[in-house]
């Protein structure tokens, strides 16, 4: 909560209030600055969401649960700015019941899907515009993270027959983004609403799944282990 405070008042340095006494009556004097930019020695949070996560979320079918892309600014000079960030991520989604099998018995059916995420992000940026109400900049963030995928299937039938599938993907992911983008100081409190454009190459490290199942068909069991590729057949398989 400190360090909270800390910055909120650093921010709010930046708007001006001056109070004078002349003779022997008191003037009030106040002016307000439209827009409160950071200065060197400064600290800022940003908070935001990508439109990809905006669709997601917006996705009846998943469950959605994580922490947002989170970002800490330091104003190393007025127009250099240092910042570094973390995203977590998680969604799941589940199809389950009973489907009748030549219309002779009931299979009980079910599949699930989790994604999962952690990604960390250092890099900088340099402003252009010092005006207390836009503030442009280009930049420059590294990532680096990590990605799991678990897919599980189940099948069960009424005569004690089976077939179970559970596979996995974990993989560590880099990349380079390049954006620009602009602030909008809301009048002179410590707040701006801002966006980003930007480009990222990114490598995710691992390039498919690795299914173990066992299967039971007329009192034979069976077991192995097989692979396929990251290609998301979900709704091919619905």
């Amino acid at each position: 909560m400190k360090k909270i405070f800390t910055i909120l008042t650093l921010f709010a340095f930046t708007s001006t209030v001056s109070y004078s006494q002349i003779s022997d009556r008191v003037n009030d004097e106040s002016t307000y600055l439209l827009g409160a930019r950071p200065q060197s020695g400064n600290f800022g949070f940003y908070l935001g969401l990508s439109t990809a996560e905006i669709g997601e979320i917006t996705e009846s079918n998943w469950e959605e649960s994580g922490i947002p892309l989170v970002k800490v600014k330091y104003y190393y000079s007025d127009k250099l700015v240092l910042r570094a960030g973390v995203q977590v991520s998680k969604r799941r989604r589940l199809i389950e019941g009973k489907v009748k099998v030549f219309d002779a018995e009931d299979l009980d059916y079910k599949h699930v899907e989790t994604d999962a995420s952690w990604n960390f992000s250092l890099g900088g940026e340099k402003h252009f515009d010092l005006s207390n109400i836009f503030d442009s900049y280009i930049g420059l963030n590294s990532n680096f993270g990590y990605e799991r995928s678990v897919r599980i299937h189940n099948e069960s039938y009424l005569n004690g027959d089976f077939r179970d599938d559970e596979g996995s993907n974990f993989g560590f992911t880099y990349g380079l983004e390049t954006f620009v983008g602009t602030n909008f100081f809301i009048a002179d409190l410590p707040i701006a609403a801002g966006l980003e454009l930007g480009f990222t190459a990114k490598n995710y490290g691992a390039n498919k799944y690795k299914y173990k199942w066992d299967e039971q068909v007329a009192g034979t069991s069976n077991s192995g282990t097989y692979y396929t590729s990251l290609v998301d057949d979900f709704e091919d398989a619905t």
